[in-house]
């Protein structure tokens, strides 16, 4: 069973080779760090780290000179999203086991959920403890010196997008517009359906739904991030045993 999920952004801003010595995300980059401690911290047997697929890149792909796996998290190629993670987990003091789940960038919202129901349904058996780690960006068009300019589209879909994750809310969560999120260049549309697919199982609190608490959502380069995690507090808090 899945205990607990954490979302961050996958930027290659969080390589720290890519920006050499001054850190232009620190505060993005504590965000994250925060949300795995606080995911791991339920102890879990394996985690899955789920994020869109791509190309398959090296730290060296963003900073040429780097020796590729050069760095704690570095294990070969991966897709940028998997290639964060692993860097993102190997920082908060990961070094258990890991289930990669690269999602299709076309996949649908109902193939997305169902992938993400059968995280939730325990893929290495019902009395195994796992965590979730989603990596998704929000749409890269909030300005000037975005990488896609600017779209007039991008605010409000954003908006709802944080809406309906401080909620919790699979539903809104698995009706976002597939073609509206990649016009919008939003990246983590599928991996976000992922984790709506997951949220129905986490332990719910006494609201009905788990408990949230975002971390991080700004957009410092016209890209929104958002930082948070799901079902933490149920999982972790007071009299409460896994």
């Amino acid at each position: 069973m899945i205990l607990a999920a954490a979302l961050c952004p996958h930027p290659p801003l969080l390589l720290r080779e890519v920006t050499g010595g001054e850190d232009p995300v620190p505060e993005l980059r504590a965000a994250c760090r925060s949300a795995l401690e606080s995911v791991l911290a339920t102890r879990p047997d394996v985690v899955h780290l789920v994020g869109a697929d791509g190309a398959p890149v090296t730290a060296a792909s963003y900073a040429p000179g780097w020796a590729a796996g050069a760095a704690a998290g570095d294990s070969g190629a991966a897709p940028l999203s998997l290639l964060v993670g692993r860097r993102l987990l190997a920082e908060a003091g990961w070094d258990g086991a890991v289930r990669e789940l690269p999602v299709p960038v076309a996949a649908s919202p109902a193939e997305c959920v169902r992938l993400g129901t059968g995280l939730g349904g325990g893929l290495g058996g019902r009395d195994e403890r796992a965590a979730l780690v989603v990596l998704g960006d929000g749409s890269a068009r909030r300005g000037p010196k975005a990488p896609g300019y600017v779209d007039e589209r991008a605010l409000p879909f954003d908006a709802e997008v944080l809406q309906a994750l401080r909620a919790a809310d699979a539903v809104r969560l698995t009706d976002l517009d597939s073609d509206l999120a990649a016009q919008l260049l939003a990246a983590g549309r599928p991996a976000w359906q992922v984790l709506a697919g997951v949220l129905p199982g986490l332990r719910a609190t006494s609201a009905g739904a788990p408990d949230v608490e975002v971390l991080y959502a700004d957009d410092p380069f016209g890209v929104q991030y958002v930082v948070a995690t799901f079902g933490v507090a149920a999982v972790t808090g007071p009299g409460v045993t896994g």
